[in-house]
């Protein structure tokens, strides 16, 4: 299993845009390949946003990072502060 996360902190006063983008990228997650689950989080202060998101294989991960870049690019330009930042990490399940 492999763990996407996504962050990057958001102009003044765009929370609600944020939370109807998270709508909006949450559906069209479900219909990935290899999908599993996803947690959307913001910070106290409003100002930095973020996805956490499980996937089957490293695979499945990296091909939601570009389908999911392709499809919010035009939309996070707009409500970002600075260029997003994102990792793939491989998911350790203690025995």
């Amino acid at each position: 299993m492999y763990a996407r996360y996504f962050t990057f902190n958001a102009k003044p006063g765009v929370r609600s845009e944020v939370e109807a983008l998270a709508d909006q990228v949450f559906g069209f997650m479900k219909s990935l390949p290899g999908f599993i689950s996803v947690h959307f989080v913001v910070s106290e202060n409003e100002a930095a946003y973020g996805t956490f998101s499980l996937w089957q294989s490293k695979q499945d991960a990296d091909s939601a990072g570009e389908s999911l870049r392709s499809r919010t690019r035009e939309k996070l330009e707009e409500l970002a502060a600075e260029p997003p930042t994102q990792r793939v990490f491989e998911v350790y399940e203690p025995k």
